[in-house]
């Protein structure tokens, strides 16, 4: 168990890279170059541990697991561009954009995305549960989730009051989407389903607060990427306009939260829950 998360981590960096061939030309370099970063991997994670946790043959899967980190890169190709967040550094390297230009980095992204549904379109399930699954996460970024936050991010002007709003559409709703795709995966009734999604989001929620505390008190070699820029970009950062012992109480509490819905799901994996754990609490 001790070395659950690292190899799983390992066996994902792996999988993300098969089908990608950097000396196919720039496009595939650039997805190659934003996948090989070094990342958290947290979403797949998510999925692998919660399948173990429920007796799934996990591996088996890891190319569904895989889907869901390359979302997730598309996603932060498209923030670091100059016209959405404008970051020079992701994860202690160059943002694809300056790595490549703005125009490779865009349709990096755009592939990148599409690459993911392949991946998930041939998983071994059976038709209908790819389908719930594809539901699922497009739901989980599209209009109604991620592509809808990253919108009400850029027209941020200090509402405190929406902040809620752009975490749980940005962050916590494809956190939650990771968690029922394995839901799907391991066949979990509607009543444990609706269980984890409110486990997930608030996990996904205290998520995004513990990097809004890192941006404010955060260590930028630990962290790898440009800190303390949330204040002048106005940015929806929680603790400017809550208060950093506020945004820790919030923290705990969806931490709580999160291990009470994990426990009436019956959930006893210690990588889970150790995953759980680390995702609130970090320090990069």
């Amino acid at each position: 168990m001790n070395d659950y998360l690292p190899r799983v981590t390992a066996a994902i960096n792996r999988e993300i890279l098969v089908g990608i061939d950097p000396r196919q030309g720039t496009l595939q370099a650039a997805m190659h170059y934003a996948l090989a970063i070094p990342g958290k991997r947290l979403r797949p994670l998510l999925f692998m541990a919660l399948l173990d946790a429920y007796h799934q043959d996990a591996e088996k899967f890891i190319g569904l697991a895989s889907a869901l980190e390359i979302i997730h890169t598309y996603s932060l190709i498209h923030d670091d561009l100059p016209v959405m967040d404008n970051d020079d550094v992701r994860r202690g390297l160059p943002t694809v954009h300056k790595k490549f230009d703005e125009a490779i980095a865009l349709l990096a992204g755009d592939t990148l995305l599409t690459f993911a549904f392949e991946k998930i379109a041939v998983a071994p399930l059976a038709g209908e549960k790819i389908a719930a699954i594809m539901t699922i996460i497009t739901r989980c970024i599209g209009k109604d989730g991620m592509a809808q936050g990253q919108a009400l991010d850029l027209e941020f002007h200090g509402d405190a009051h929406s902040i809620e709003t752009i975490h749980r559409l940005k962050t916590a709703e494809l956190i939650k989407g990771s968690l029922l795709a394995a839901a799907q995966v391991a066949d979990l009734n509607d009543s444990q389903q609706a269980l984890l999604a409110r486990a997930g989001m608030a996990l996904g929620m205290g998520f995004q607060l513990a990097d809004d505390v890192l941006d404010i008190t955060g260590d930028e070699k630990m962290v790898g990427k440009k800190l303390h820029k949330d204040k002048a970009n106005q940015s929806p950062n929680a603790v400017l306009y809550l208060g950093l012992p506020a945004v820790k109480a919030k923290i705990d509490h969806y931490y709580r939260e999160t291990l009470n819905l994990i426990g009436a799901l019956k959930i006893d994996f210690p990588p889970f829950l150790i995953l759980l754990e680390n995702m609130l609490f970090r320090s990069q």
